[in-house]
Parts: structure tokens; sequence; C-alpha cells
């Protein structure tokens, strides 16, 4: 027996061998990537720091971003701040300019600290006084639709607030909150002045269903078409509080509970998940939380304030914590990749790589996909957009992603490094590589470029035997 496994692992080492030299006479370069468990910042994504209007003695304040405070946050991995305005001075006439300029200047803050904002509006934050008409409302909207046109590039996603108290569709004095039509119109105002790259979260998942008249989660080839209703995800800002998380769920029948997580298992696939813990229960525990998070795919989370902050510390006790900071919404990682190692001017490349998404989401904004041929000698860079939709490389699931492009005919002979890039497609962000997306591999990230690379080069040779490509080919920016 043991001399017959002997020659099992002989020939198993003879069969590789032969695999790997057939790879070398093809000039074919194969590379398996090491995984990274190392909890780094990746944008749009992770727990956020709250920046509320309230101050340490309960009072209601207005007050412009620091961006020392949000250098702070950043330089602890978090890209992501949620940031609420109140608007209890203006429930009865339209947004001073002041006011404006102060929201204004918020985004330039956010994007000098190279941090994104949760936005929300709020006309009372501690549950006193009234919120504001539904005419208020949309006049307020038009007033902001010209800010966010400019500025939508460092929102992440926005809540839809407004209506009730925190701005949560509750209680509301006007009676919006039970108001269906009313919720409509000022979502659809809501969804008309932002941008179609951006996304607005319901804090009640049932109201989307109620306002879009539609009892069925998204299906994959309605996602990203930027209809309203492929533009409105969730937030739970009682995570884990209750079996209803105090009425997110607004039933208590564990059935209809069920139900209600069923559908958003599914529709958050394709839109952002984010909220809140609020209360210790007997629900918040590390395996249910790490459960919940997983199926409700969340991609954003407040890091804890009031009886959030105890959890929070109870998942550090109970070792779920660094999990949770590692895979809250997309988490991709590199597993192979296969290129040529030479190719002529106006030949063809091609290079396939395999990446999976260890994390509880996918990213939920537009992300463009690049790869760059570096040369080693003079850093001379060229571009190949690819064909490719991240936001489609789903929590769980593994992609085989097929590259060709064509060598520019002018390219100089050398060796190049291959390298990814999936940055902002936004032009205020493309070049800033904090808001490029970082792979959780081994020695493939570069921080002074935002680019990972596949360890692999290729050379440009005039002598190399490969085809002629007439397809689109990189390109050399100016």
């Amino acid at each position: 027996m043991i001399t017959k496994i002997i020659k099992q692992i002989f020939f198993l080492i003879i069969s590789i061998n032969i695999i790997n030299v057939c790879q070398e006479g093809q000039g074919m370069n194969t590379i398996i990537y090491e995984e990274s468990k190392e909890n780094f910042s990746n944008p749009e994504r992770g727990f956020f720091v709250p920046f509320d209007p309230i101050g340490s003695d309960g009072k209601n304040l207005v007050y412009p971003l620091k961006l020392s405070e949000l250098e702070k946050t950043k330089n602890q991995n978090i890209t992501l701040i949620r940031r609420y305005y109140l608007l209890l001075d203006f429930r009865d006439k339209p947004l001073s300019q002041s006011f404006l300029d102060m929201i204004a200047n918020d985004f330039t803050t956010a994007r000098n600290a190279g941090v994104k904002l949760i936005i929300g509006f709020a006309y009372n934050w501690q549950g006193g006084g009234s919120d504001a008409s539904q005419d208020r409302i949309l006049s307020h909207l038009d007033q902001l639709e010209p800010l966010f046109k400019i500025n939508y590039d460092v929102i992440a996603y926005m809540e839809a607030g407004f209506i009730g108290f925190w701005g949560e569709w509750n209680r509301s004095t006007y009676s919006l909150d039970s108001n269906n039509n009313s919720r409509r119109e000022i979502l659809f105002k809501i969804l008309s002045i932002l941008p179609p790259e951006r996304m607005v979260a319901l804090r009640y998942a049932h109201h989307k269903r109620d306002i879009f008249n539609n009892q069925n989660p998204l299906q994959s080839e309605e996602a990203f078409n930027g209809t309203y209703r492929a533009r409105t995800g969730a937030i739970n800002n009682c995570f884990l509080a209750s079996i209803d998380d105090w009425g997110t769920y607004n039933h208590t029948d564990p059935y209809i509970v069920e139900q209600q997580k069923i559908f958003l298992n599914q529709d958050n696939q394709y839109v952002v998940q984010g909220g809140e813990v609020c209360a210790v229960s007997e629900y918040d525990d590390c395996p249910n939380a790490l459960n919940q998070l997983a199926r409700m795919r969340w991609s954003a989370l407040n890091i804890g304030v009031y009886d959030g902050a105890k959890i929070l510390k109870d998942w550090e006790n109970q070792g779920c914590i660094a999990e949770i900071k590692r895979r809250l919404g997309y988490r991709l990682r590199l597993l192979k990749s296969t290129s040529p190692s030479k190719v002529k001017p106006l030949g063809e490349l091609s290079i396939n790589f395999e990446i999976t998404n260890d994390g509880w989401a996918s990213p939920y904004n537009p992300r463009k996909l690049e790869v760059i041929l570096r040369n080693n000698k003079t850093l001379k860079e060229y571009y190949l957009v690819v064909n490719e939709e991240p936001r489609m490389w789903l929590s769980g699931a593994t992609k085989l992603v097929n590259v060709i492009g064509g060598i520019p005919a002018n390219i100089p002979e050398g060796e190049y490094e291959i390298l990814l890039n999936l940055p902002d497609p936004m032009p205020k962000l493309y070049n800033r590589p904090e808001y490029s997306i970082r792979l959780a591999n081994q020695k493939v990230w570069e921080p002074s470029t935002g680019y990972n690379s596949l360890l692999s080069k290729v050379f440009i040779d005039a002598n190399a035997k490969n085809i002629t490509y007439s397809g689109q080919g990189f390109y050399q920016p100016r």
C-alpha cells in the first residue's frame, strides 16, 4: 500500500512538472495569490462615524465639519462619515444661503480629507417639535439640487430623511409617515434631484414595497439600471434590538419578519444596506450578529454611540469585531491570473484573472476597472478600460474576468508590469489612491498609486509570435 501511494505521488509530481513545462512553452505566466487578513480601509464601506446635530450637552446644534476631525477618522481606517443636517430653523421658510454654503463647504472638507458622506436631513433630532409640510420639504429639495449635482462625488448614499423624528419616517406631525402618496412624492423628489449614480436608503423596507407597489425584490436584470426602484436601498437603525428590530420589520410575528428578511436578502444584492445598533438585547450576540450582517448584506454600520458602543464592546470581547471590520461591504480578493510572457506591438494581450468577494455586499456605486501596463525603466503607463461591472461581483461569488486589448504600435520594447486599477470614476477623485479599491491580497497594493499589482510582467518584443489585434487597445493618457 505504501509503495502504491509513493508511486501515485511521484506521478502527480511528474504531471505537475509537465503542466508547468507546457505553460512555459506557450509563454504563459500563472500567478496564485496569497490572501491578506489585514483590516484596511476601502471607499464607501465599513464602519462610519456619525456627525449628528446634537452637542455634548444634549442640545441641538448646527456646525461645519472640521478637516482635522475627518482626517483623524480616516487614520482609523474609516472612510465613511454620516452627516445629518438639522433643519429646525427652516420649518416655515426657505433654507438660508449661509446654511447652503455650510453644506457646500462640508462637501469640500470631506473631499480634502479623502472620505465620503452618508447624508440626511431632519427637522427635529431629539423628538421635540414638528417636522415640515410636504410642500416645504419639496421646496427645500429644490434648493439642495444644485449642491448635489456639483458634489455627489463625495456622497456615498443618502438617507431619505426629512419626515418625522430624526428624519426616520415615523411620528410625523403632518402624517407624512402614514400617507403612502406623500412618501412616494417625497422619495421620488429626492431621487430626481440626486444624480442617478447615487442611491437613497429608506428606514423601513416595507415602505419600498408600498411606494413602488411591488412586493418582489430586485432581479439581476434590473440591477444598477438607474430606475428609482433600482436606486432605493435600506437602513436599519435598531439592528438586533428585538425580534422586529424596534419596528424595522413592522411586525412581531416571526413568520412575517422572516418574509421581510427574505425580501431584503435578495433586494440588497443590488442596493445599499446601512444603519446602526441602538439597544442591548438577547439578539445582539456575535453568532446572530454575523449571521444577520451577512444575510442582509450590510455595507455600512455606525461605529457605536450610546448602547451601540456597548454592543460593539461586547463584539470585541466575544471575538467577532475583527471579522465585522473586514467583511462589512465588499472585500475583493484575487485568486489566480494568467497572462503571456511576451507580446508584440500591435499584438493581442490576453489576461485572465479570477476574483472573489469575501465581503457581505458588493460595491453599490459605479466603479471603473482598468488594466495598466507600466514600463519598468521609464515608468510610463498604458491603460485599458475593461468592459466589466464590479458592482456585480456579488458576495460569496467568484468571477472570471477575461481581458483582451491591443498593444500600441509605438510602444517602446521592454519589460512591463501588469496592474489592476479600480478607481472612482468621478474626475475629482479618479487620480486619488484613497478612493480606489484595495484588493485583499498580500504584496499587491500600491498606496502611492491606488493600483493592485498582478505580480506578473510582460515583455514587449517585436519578434514575439502572437496575433495582431485590431480591437480596443491600450492608450497613454495625456
